[in-house]
């Protein structure tokens, strides 16, 4: 029953509502601008490079064409080691303001590019502002968000991701039939927006309860227990007793983890099964195979095929809108099916499909058989769609949900740097593999799919339907009790 105490702020912002009709929405939309950013920014290459006037005005080779790509990975593994202090140190929100600023600096130094090098001290800078920003938000969100939401929302982060790809083939589709550099400068320069339409969100939701406990700021954490509630279901018992939970996590963790996070996360066995989970999904991110269809779409087509610069970016336009739909469907799924469930579907799918393009491109990649270069697109679409339901909206969500609160910042760090060094890796590897290898290339990338198949078997643990403080219960041995449709049900953590 709510309490009849009067709810009168001190310290957090007016322009927070406690309206959840509102609220929700402002939170989801931080969830799509931080997430579109960076899909805006990972995809407009791939969009670049279909483009002829881009290759020509940098003269591009195999060797500068890789570099071009993987400099916004180089940028990533650099803003991966600030992922963890300025979160933790300048708080989630003001992460966002600062991420946003420096992804904004990146895009008018690469709008402005006048050779191979600026471009790739632009890529970088950008690369920076996106790893603060997905260490930021994600772990914003998960904290702020009570465990019923916090899948849908944190799978929606990474799906939202779509959006921003979806935006960049559409421009770069219209930008095509300009005659002059601005053909390539143009898409550089709108990435812009969506780093400023979070500047302009962030200061209407609150900040992380947990991070204000954390900094001794215990009244404006209650504050924003309380305005979760929601409007007119103000609860001050069941608010004191949340903050006396995650309190009591934190100064327990504060006395089980008083070393460095970066020394803590390998000190104790729960601590190592964590970090076991987050160094093997950060690599499998762009090591499934996805990694071709963002970046090399074109040269896959090549291959199939279909050389027109216009279908080619139709067909980057269509499989954006596919893969963003179907990513959401696996937003929502990931509370009915559970996260390992759902992981394995994916995985065993993308590996399936793999074999499938490689042997269709073996068939009719250099052939004028229509029916097979459609039959390669139809798997291609399949490929990306089991990737979109499974990894995509788990990207954002699990490194957050299976670190606790002191260790959270750095186990996203730790992943995100793993994500990276891997996207560095295919940037440079993948456009000689896919020259040198040709279908047998789709051959190997499904085989070492099968294996992080098994690694997800032996190390990912469930968490669906568990709030942070349980789920963290669960890692260390003890009980856990889960909140179920029906009642409560308790269950002995694994």
């Amino acid at each position: 029953m709510a309490s009849s105490q009067t709810f009168d702020r001190k310290h957090v912002s007016r322009l927070v509502p406690a309206d959840h009709r509102v609220l929700m929405p402002l939170l989801l939309a931080v969830t799509i601008v931080n997430s579109a950013t960076l899909g805006y920014d990972s995809s407009v290459m791939n969009g670049l490079l279909i483009l002829p006037v881009y290759s020509e005005y940098f003269k591009l080779n195999t060797a500068t064409e890789g570099l071009n790509n993987a400099a916004m990975w180089m940028g990533g593994i650099f803003g991966a080691f600030l992922m963890q202090p300025v979160p933790d140190y300048f708080g989630r929100r003001r992460a966002i303001y600062i991420a946003s600023v420096v992804t904004i600096v990146g895009v008018v130094l690469q709008a402005a590019a006048q050779n191979v090098a600026m471009f790739v001290i632009a890529r970088f800078t950008v690369g920076v502002g996106s790893a603060i920003s997905n260490g930021a938000a994600p772990t914003l969100l998960g904290e702020l968000l009570p465990p019923h939401k916090r899948a849908r929302v944190l799978g929606l982060f990474f799906s939202c991701y779509y959006v921003g790809s979806l935006a960049s083939a559409i421009v770069n589709y219209g930008s095509q039939n300009i005659n002059s550099t601005w053909a390539w400068r143009l898409p550089s320069l709108l990435q812009f927006v969506p780093s400023l339409l979070a500047v302009v969100i962030v200061p209407f939701v609150p900040e992380s309860p947990r991070w204000l406990i954390a900094h001794e700021r215990t009244e404006e954490a209650l504050e924003v227990l309380l305005i979760m509630q929601g409007r007119g279901n103000v609860d001050f018992q069941k608010g004191d007793e949340q903050l006396n939970e995650i309190r009591t996590t934190i100064k327990q963790e504060a006395i089980e983890y008083s070393r460095n996070p970066w020394v803590e996360i390998i000190s104790t066995r729960a601590n190592r099964k964590r970090l076991a989970i987050l160094c093997t999904f950060g690599p499998m991110i762009n090591m499934f195979g996805n990694f071709i269809i963002s970046f090399y779409l074109g040269k896959i087509l090549d291959q199939a095929g279909i050389t027109s610069p216009k279908t080619q970016t139709q067909v980057q336009v269509i499989i954006s809108c596919w893969s963003f739909a179907v990513a959401i469907l696996g937003s929502f799924m990931l509370d009915i099916l559970g996260r390992r469930l759902q992981t394995f579907i994916g995985v065993g799918g993308m590996t399936i499909t793999l074999l499938l393009i490689g042997g269709l491109i073996k068939t009719y990649g250099e052939s004028a058989n229509t029916s097979g270069i459609y039959g390669t697109i139809a798997v291609i679409f399949l490929f990306q769609g089991f990737y979109a339901f499974a990894i995509t909206p788990m990207t954002s969500l699990y490194p957050t949900e299976v670190s606790p609160f002191k260790l959270r910042a750095t186990g996203i760090a730790i992943f995100r740097m793993l994500d990276s060094g891997f996207g560095l890796l295919a940037s440079f590897a993948m456009a000689y593999a896919m020259v040198n290898l040709g279908w047998k290339f789709y051959f190997i990338n499904a085989a070492w799919n099968f294996v992080f198949l098994i690694i997800a078997y032996l190390t990912f643990v469930e968490t669906k339907s568990l709030k942070l403080e349980e789920i963290n219960a669960k890692f260390e041995g003890g009980e856990v009790e889960a909140v179920k449709a029906g009642g409560v049900v308790t269950e002995l953590a694994k």
